[in-house]
């Protein structure tokens, strides 16, 4: 009988990655650039939880929440890193990570992300359909 997903472990090297073993996860928006003909870049600083790096992939989503509590879905572009591969062991060492949104996500409702907003996740289809 095969393990589901969750619970599969692939041996990397001398590396031990488990797939989909991430959970709830809260980062906070330290930085954002604009990225001319791409979006915007958000640089994410890891709050709390154990995010999968399947969770940050690009097309999934994540909940953007402003200090005063409100809120927007918005989807993952790409993923952004200025030297080498976003990888789950590099998340877990850095407990950063760089995402590209849509222009028109982060201005939307002419209210711009800003730092010190909340990246919250993951966010399940059936979430994104009723709240974006």
């Amino acid at each position: 009988m095969r393990k589901p997903v969750s619970e599969v472990t692939c041996k990397m090297g001398f590396f031990e990655h488990r797939r989909g073993a991430g959970g709830p996860f809260q980062f906070r928006v330290s930085d954002i650039v604009d990225v001319p003909l791409r979006g915007h870049l958000l640089r994410l600083r890891l709050v709390q939880g154990r995010p999968s790096i399947e969770d940050m992939r690009p097309g999934r989503r994540l909940r953007l929440r402003a200090p005063d509590g409100a809120e927007r879905i918005v989807p993952i572009e790409e993923l952004s890193v200025t030297g080498g591969r976003q990888t789950q062991e590099r998340l877990e060492r850095t407990k950063e990570l760089d995402v590209i949104i849509p222009d028109a996500d982060a201005r939307k409702d002419g209210r711009p992300v800003a730092i010190g907003w909340l990246a919250l996740g993951p966010v399940r289809d059936e979430e994104s359909s009723t709240r974006a």
